[in-house]
């Protein structure tokens, strides 16, 4: 008796394990549901983006909760979906279900790129240092890491197209191929016999998903840390949970081993794992009879391990440094006062005057990112950048001075990281730019 409870207890329990497709599916409704929702007021522009995120933060009806559904939805979803793969390598659906194996493993890269692409809109602190990581990763690519880079950024500097290309791929590109294959899977899925046992079962297990995710996002919020004008050089910024393991391995691979071993190693095993129903050749059948369910869980494994160890790295780095954790802890309180701290209507007033005089787009593209949105100054890496406002009361700073310094940054005793812009801007946009520059007072 007790032996056929006990049966019937794990074959329970594995009916369970099998739910992770509700869970993917309920988590995705809640990504493209939040994210519509959050799209009617960000604003893709280094000029507004901030402003945006910090209108829905404070001033938009469930606004900070919607943000936070979305911002750890996009945690939760790479994990379900990885463990979603665990569970399709134990009933070798590469076999058997080769559609469906083919559709997670693509699901797992996209999913990634979704949360990349996303996590640079908000555009504060932590999302440009964020958007720099990913500048030199795509940077130091071998053969094409000159051309990815430009692709990436819309140009040879972090602006506003930048910012505009990720809204693009984030909202736009990866929904619609992540919809495609969801579809061709649920089509696939409808052709057979509906068991509305196993239906039901999903419905229950995303349900209690969505409940844990809802009570979460009510006691954590989305962070938001300060404009990228307003960060000190003492800002730490760190990425979010997903991403921490790259993070911690690029402190031991700088460089183009960091690129490779952050973005060609994970396309190469994901590579392997789309086409591992094509792997079963006799070579890996004399090793092992189970070979390609032992080269996925390999892969799977591996990366598991990595994952958990680096970001465990991470995390206990910055608790074991007395410096890095009050920096952290001061971060924070800081993120948590802002957030307390009414909307300003100010800000958007602020905004809709400088829209009547708004920087050239040229400005937008080259300028900006060191020297604020509307001139107002930047830090970035440690480096302060002057403001440009009031710069033209200074001696030598005339319209035709503001010329000369784009052409000849050296000759008016500017030195790096300013740089001659003689062949990178036309002589219309030059003079584009001097006068907007002049009408800063």
């Amino acid at each position: 008796m007790s032996d056929f409870k006990s049966v019937s207890l794990n074959g329970t329990m594995s009916r369970w394990l099998t739910t992770t497709s509700g869970v993917v599916l309920m988590l995705l409704f809640v990504q493209f549901a939040s994210g519509l929702l959050l799209s009617f007021y960000y604003v893709p522009s280094v000029d507004h983006a901030y402003t945006s995120v910090a209108f829905i933060e404070k001033a938009a009806s469930s606004g900070s909760w919607i943000r936070s559904l979305h911002h750890y939805g996009s945690q939760w979803l790479p994990l379900f979906v990885f463990l979603h793969l665990f569970r399709l390598i134990f009933c070798e659906a590469y076999k058997y279900r080769k559609l469906h194996w083919i559709a997670a493993v693509i699901l797992l890269g996209l999913v990634m790129a979704a949360g990349a692409t996303g996590y640079s809109l908000p555009w504060d602190a932590r999302a440009f240092f964020s958007t720099r990581v990913a500048e030199g990763l795509l940077g130091g690519l071998p053969v094409i890491g000159r051309m990815a880079r430009l692709w990436l950024l819309g140009g040879a500097e972090i602006s506003t197209l930048t910012l505009s290309r990720f809204f693009a791929l984030h909202v736009l590109v990866t929904p619609f191929l992540i919809l495609l294959i969801v579809g061709v899977r649920v089509a696939k899925q409808s052709g057979g016999n509906v068991c509305w046992e196993t239906i039901s079962r999903n419905a229950i297990a995303a349900g209690v998903i969505f409940l844990g995710l809802a009570l979460w996002t009510l006691k954590f919020h989305a962070p938001l840390g300060p404009s990228v004008s307003d960060a000190t050089a003492e800002y730490l910024p760190r990425p979010g949970g997903q991403f921490l393991w790259l993070y911690q391995t690029l402190k031991y691979l700088p460089g183009s081993l960091g690129s490779i071993l952050g973005v060609v190693i994970p396309g190469l095993a994901l590579l392997v794992l789309l086409t591992l129903p094509w792997l079963d050749v006799a070579m890996l059948r004399s090793l092992s009879r189970h070979s390609q369910q032992l080269i996925a869980t390999l892969i799977l494994g591996v990366a598991a391990i990595w994952i958990v160890g680096m970001t465990s790295a991470s995390y206990l780095s910055d608790r074991r440094d007395p410096r890095t954790r009050q920096q952290l802890a001061k971060q924070a309180a800081e993120e948590d006062t802002f957030r307390r701290t009414p909307f300003r209507q100010v800000a958007l007033n602020m905004s809709a005057e400088t829209s009547r005089n708004p920087p050239p787009g040229v400005y937008a593209t080259f300028c900006a990112s060191c020297h604020g949105e509307r001139g107002e100054g930047a830090t970035q890496a440690k480096l302060k950048f002057p403001p440009l406002i009031g710069v033209t009361s200074k001696p030598h700073r005339t319209r035709d001075d503001i010329i000369g310094l784009l052409n000849d940054p050296e000759s008016y005793g500017l030195q790096a990281p300013m740089r001659s812009f003689a062949t990178k801007l036309t002589e219309p946009e030059k003079r584009e730019i001097a006068d907007w520059v002049v009408t800063l007072k």
